[in-house]
C-alpha cells in the first residue's frame, strides 16, 4: 500500500508505515534516518527501481523497526516537553500560578508561561545548580567508601568527556551527569577515584573499578548509547518558539 507524501512516498508492509524516496544526487547505497514524526524515511540511490527498494525494506523490516524503536526510546528520554533528571523524563507543566520561572516538584518540571521562550537557558541554569549541589557530595561518600583522596572536586561545562582526574588529585566532572541515572553517575565517579589508584586504564584500573561498581560496562553502555543526547539536549515547547 502506498500513498504520495509530497517529495516522498510512504508506504505500509505489515501495519508498519515509512518513506521511501529516490535521491537526485549521488548515492551508493540506501541511507536510513528517521523524521520528524518518528518514521522512518529511507533514501535510495536514484537507479535503484521501486520494487527492489521494497524488496530491501522487507528484507530488512526488522532491522528498521528496532532502529525506529530505539530513536522512540531516546525522543521519549528527550522528549520535546521533558527534561531528564537522574534519568527519568520528567514532563514540563506550565503553570501561570507559579511566582518563580523554573521549579521542580518532586514528578514534574514547572514553568512560569512568561518565561516560556527562555525554557532552555532556565532548565540549564538549574540543572547545574543542582549537579554542583549533587555531584561533590556524591563524590565525597565513594571517596570514603573506596578509602581514597582527591585534592579538589569541580563541576564543569565540558563538551566531550563525563569526567577527569589529573595527576595532582584534582577530579572534574561534567555537570550534565545530573541527567544520567543515578548509578550511571556512581559509575563515572568511581572511575575517576579510581585514577587516583591506577593512573590509566589498566587491566588493574578495571579490575579496581569492577569491585566497587560491578556492573559498570552496562552504565559504561548507557553512557555510550544515551551520551550524545545529553549533550545536545534541548526543550521545545508547542506553540512557544526556540530560545
Amino acid at each position: 500500500m502506498k500513498k504520495q507524501d509530497s517529495r516522498v512516498v510512504v508506504y505500509t508492509i505489515d501495519g508498519f508505515e515509512f518513506k521511501i524516496e529516490k535521491s537526485k544526487q549521488y548515492l551508493k547505497k540506501v541511507s536510513l534516518r528517521i523524521d520528524r514524526d518518528g518514521r522512518a524515511l529511507l533514501t535510495f540511490p536514484w537507479r535503484v527501481s521501486e520494487k527492489d527498494a521494497l524488496r530491501f525494506v522487507r528484507d530488512n523490516l526488522q532491522k528498521i523497526k528496532l532502529s525506529v524503536q530505539s530513536f522512540s526510546e531516546r525522543r521519549m528520554s528527550i522528549g520535546n516537553d521533558t527534561l531528564l533528571y537522574f534519568g527519568v523524563p520528567r514532563k514540563i507543566i506550565i503553570d501561570s500560578s507559579v511566582l518563580v520561572p523554573f521549579s521542580f516538584d518532586t514528578n514534574h518540571f514547572v514553568l512560569n508561561p512568561r518565561y516560556a521562550d527562555n525554557v532552555n537557558v532556565l532548565a540549564r541554569r538549574w540543572l547545574i545548580k543542582k549537579a554542583e549541589e549533587y555531584l561533590p557530595k556524591r563524590l565525597m561518600e565513594l571517596a570514603q567508601k573506596l578509602g581514597v583522596r582527591y585534592k579538589k572536586v569541580q563541576v564543569k561545562d565540558v563538551k566531550s568527556r563525563w569526567g577527569s582526574c589529573s595527576s595532582k588529585g584534582t577530579i572534574s566532572l561534567n555537570w550534565r551527569l545530573i541527567m544520567a541515572p543515578s548509578e550511571v553517575i556512581d559509575y563515572v565517579l568511581i572511575h575517576e577515584l579510581a585514577h587516583i589508584v591506577h593512573p590509566n586504564h589498566s587491566r588493574y584500573f578495571w579490575e579496581y573499578v569492577a569491585t566497587f561498581c560491578p556492573d559498570y560496562k552496562l552504565h559504561r553502555s548507557w553512557l555510550r548509547k544515551n551520551g550524545q543526547h545529553l549533550f545536545n539536549w534541548s526543550v521545545k515547547l508547542d506553540g512557544v518558539k526556540d530560545s
